[in-house]
């Protein structure tokens, strides 16, 4: 998926946050996620855009709706598929499509990411 399709998907969804997420406090978090990777120059906010569509359950439902706008189609089609690393507190969650070297922290309390297995 080209980044100015990734950047529509990213206003649309900030414009429906409080029908996909219920939760105020990740509403929030979410949009300010969305706003930072659409603040990103062109040409470089592909892999800040895809982290952010996908880094909340109510915005990776919502991108899953159809086939064309589908988690794995946000890559390129042979692209590997990106690991979730979640906050142990579930405040926080992105996805990687390449191993960190190091621990993946928490914005939000500095908390080390756990990789998500369900």
């Amino acid at each position: 998926m080209e980044e100015a399709e990734l950047r529509r998907l990213a206003q649309e969804a900030r414009r429906k946050l409080p029908d996909l997420i219920p939760d105020k406090i990740e509403q929030q978090q979410a949009d300010r996620e969305l706003a930072r990777a659409l603040n990103e120059p062109p040409g470089v906010a592909k892999s800040a855009l895809m982290d952010a569509l996908v880094s909340y359950e109510g915005l990776r439902r919502w991108v899953a709706v159809d086939v064309d706008r589908s988690v794995g189609m946000l890559g390129e089609v042979t692209s590997p598929i990106g690991v979730l690393y979640a906050c142990p507190h579930r405040d926080y969650t992105v996805v990687r499509d390449v191993p960190p070297d190091g621990d993946l922290l928490c914005p939000n309390d500095g908390s080390v990411l756990a990789r998500y297995s369900g």
